[in-house]
């Protein structure tokens, strides 16, 4: 990777990386307006049945999920972009045994960094990239230094993981790797 892109890596990560330290905290109390803040307190530590908590996790799962999840997504626009399976996996940079795995009845879930290599390989703009880490269950965060990279990347059209990975490492950030398992 050139130096000219290196910097302007560097340049974008001052101006869009978000240090942890200053997002809020998640214990701050917002929205009650009409409780008090000891009362608002109060509710947040009163234990709900779990009969109620079951409930409430099985209608946000109903309203939220992706039919058919990661793999069927992945497929669908592995199959848009013209990409047979193994051209796929190969950009990705991804074994053809851990790819089957994704695909196949076992559909064993991701690795955030798979399902970064995978959008990468798909050269899919933002929104859609950030579409398929959502059927992973992930999302790039302003506060992690390896994130920002990717949206850079994604920004610069930079899809290659040969070279999303040299800008990774001239940073001194972990590379996109394979999953091992």
């Amino acid at each position: 990777m050139d130096e000219k892109t290196i910097e302007e890596l560097r340049e974008y990560l001052k101006d869009n990386y978000t240090p942890v330290h200053s997002l809020p905290f998640a214990g701050v109390t917002i929205g009650f307006a009409a409780a008090s803040s000891r009362q608002a307190s109060f509710n947040l530590l009163k234990p709900k049945p779990l009969r109620v908590i079951s409930d409430d996790a099985s209608d946000y799962i109903k309203k939220n999920r992706t039919p058919g999840g990661f793999a069927h997504t992945l497929d669908r626009k592995r199959q848009e972009k013209g990409l047979s399976p193994a051209a796929l996996y190969k950009k990705a940079n991804i074994d053809r045994r851990q790819y089957s795995k994704y695909m196949g009845p076992e559909r064993r879930h991701p690795s955030m960094n798979t399902a970064i290599s995978f959008g990468l390989a798909l050269g899919l703009e933002r929104l859609e990239f950030d579409e398929l880490l959502q059927t992973a269950g992930y999302a790039l965060n302003n506060s992690s230094s390896r994130d920002v990279c990717i949206m850079f990347c994604l920004e610069k059209g930079i899809y290659d993981i040969d070279n999303v990975n040299a800008l990774l490492f001239a940073l001194g950030i972990e590379p996109l790797a394979r999953d091992i398992s």
